[in-house]
C-alpha cells in the first residue's frame, strides 16, 4: 500500500478520456475512480502489480534477433516460428513433412524465441503502461518505452515489418497466411504507445517513427502473399486478421482505416460465422472448441474495443448477442460443453467477454455471470488491474 496516496492523486489526473485502446478504457477509469475513493481492492491490486512489476523495470528488453536459427530470408530481425500443431511424420524417416495434430503443441516451437518474446512484450508493455496511467510514475513508461524502442525501432535490433516467415512447418515451402495470427502479441504492444503518450519517455520521434513503422506492417498485410491469403480465412484465423490490421491502423494514426476495416470486413465477415443458434461451426470442429469459439470472440472484443471512439459499439450485432447467449452456459460449467475440449478451459476468458458485453448492451445477467465466474488467473498484471473487482 506504499503508493496509496500517491496513487489516489494520480487517478484524478491522469485517468484516461475515451480512447482507442484494446480493452475498454472505462475499465481504467473505473479502477482509477476506485482508488480515488479509497477502494481497498483497488490499492491491493495495484500493489500486488507494483511488486510483481519491479522485475520487468531491470529486465533486458526483448527483441526478435535473440535467436540461434536464421529465416530463409539469414535476416535475423525478421521475425520466424513454427506452426504450434505441426509434429514429425512418424512414418517417414526425417520426419517430413510434418503432418497436423490439432490442439497438440509441438515442444520444437519453443526453439524459436520470437513468439514467446513476443507474447511477453504484448504483457509486459501493457502492464507498465497501466501503472504508468494509474500511478503517474515515470519509471513504468521510461521501461515501456525502451521495450517498444528495442522491438520495433532499433536499426539493429528492430524487427522488420513483416511476418513472411511466421508459423513455418518444416517440410513445405508453401507460403502460408496463417502465422499473421502471431502478429496480434506486437499489436498489443503498438497499443501500449497510446497509453504513455504524455510521458517524456516517449518523445514526438518515437511516437512517429511508430506510427511508420505500423504503416509499413499494414501495407505488408494487405498487400503480401500471406496476408491475402489469410484474408479468406474463414474462420478465427480472419477475424484475427481483421484484429491485426484494425490495431495497427490504429498504431498508424489511420483512424479513418480503422472503421473502414471494421465496417466493411470485420463485421460482415463475424456475421457470416454465427449460426443461427449463436455457435460458431468453424471452431466447433477444433479440438479445443470451447477455447476456440471463445478465442474467435476475443478478436470481436479488441475490434470493438479499438472503433469505440468511431461511433459505432459492434456489440449490438445480433449475431454477437446470439454467440454469448449460446456460450454462456458453458462458461458457468465448462463440463457441460457438448463438443471436444481437449485442455481444461481458462474461465477467467469468459467473465472478461461476459462483463463487457453485458456492459455494452445492458445484459445485467452476464455482468452478474462474469462476477460469479470471477477473475483469477494467478496472474499480476494490467489484468489483474482492469478487473480488480471481479
Amino acid at each position: 500500500m506504499r503508493y496509496l496516496f500517491s496513487l489516489i492523486l494520480a487517478a484524478a489526473t491522469l485517468a484516461p478520456a475515451s480512447a482507442q485502446y484494446i480493452f475498454d478504457s472505462r475499465l481504467l477509469d473505473n479502477v482509477a475512480e476506485a482508488l480515488k475513493a479509497g477502494d481497498e481492492r483497488a490499492a491491493a491490486a495495484v500493489s500486488r502489480v507494483e511488486a510483481a512489476a519491479e522485475k520487468l523495470l531491470t529486465m533486458e528488453p526483448l527483441t526478435v534477433t535473440a535467436k540461434s536459427m536464421l529465416p530463409p530470408s539469414n535476416d535475423s530481425r525478421d521475425y520466424m516460428t513454427l506452426s504450434p500443431y505441426w509434429w514429425p511424420d512418424p512414418e517417414q524417416p526425417d520426419g517430413l513433412p510434418y503432418i497436423r495434430r490439432d490442439g497438440e503443441r509441438n515442444p520444437e516451437v519453443y526453439d524459436y524465441p520470437e513468439r514467446e518474446n513476443g507474447d511477453r512484450l504484448g504483457e509486459y508493455t501493457r502492464t507498465l503502461a497501466v501503472l504508468y496511467r494509474l500511478t503517474g510514475d515515470e519509471r513504468y513508461a521510461a521501461k515501456c518505452a525502451e521495450l517498444l524502442r528495442t522491438w520495433f525501432l532499433d536499426p539493429e535490433k528492430g524487427m522488420n515489418p513483416n511476418m513472411t516467415y511466421s508459423q513455418l512447418i518444416r517440410g513445405r515451402a508453401i507460403i502460408r497466411g496463417t502465422g499473421i495470427i502471431d502478429a496480434r502479441r506486437m499489436c498489443y504492444a503498438l497499443n501500449s504507445a497510446q497509453l504513455i503518450a504524455s510521458s517524456p519517455a516517449w518523445s514526438e520521434a518515437d511516437a512517429a517513427a511508430l506510427r511508420e513503422w505500423s504503416a509499413a506492417f499494414l501495407y505488408w498485410l494487405e498487400h503480401s502473399v500471406n496476408g491475402l491469403k489469410e484474408l479468406h480465412a474463414p474462420n478465427n484465423h480472419g477475424l484475427w486478421y481483421d484484429a491485426v490490421r484494425v490495431m495497427t491502423a490504429r498504431a498508424a494514426g489511420l483512424d479513418g482505416r480503422v472503421r473502414e476495416i471494421a465496417e466493411e470486413s470485420f463485421m460482415p465477415r463475424f456475421a457470416k460465422q454465427v449460426a443461427e443458434d449463436g455457435s460458431l461451426p468453424e471452431e466447433l470442429a477444433r479440438t479445443l472448441s470451447l477455447h476456440y469459439s471463445t478465442f474467435a470472440l476475443e478478436a470481436f472484443s479488441i475490434v470493438r474495443n479499438v472503433t469505440l471512439a468511431s461511433g459505432i459499439d459492434i456489440w449490438t450485432m445480433p449475431e454477437a448477442q446470439r454467440a454469448v447467449e449460446y456460450l454462456l452456459p458453458y462458461y458457468e460449467n465448462p463440463s457441460a460443453w457438448p463438443h471436444t475440449q481437449i485442455k481444461p478451459f481458462e474461465t477467467p476468458r469468459a467473465a472478461v467477454l461476459l462483463r463487457e458485453a453485458g456492459t455494452a448492451v445492458g445484459r445485467a445477467e452476464w455482468v452478474e455471470a462474469a462476477h460469479r465466474i470471477g477473475f483469477r488467473d494467478g496472474k499480476s498484471s494490467y489484468m489483474t488491474l482492469l478487473h480488480f473487482d471481479l
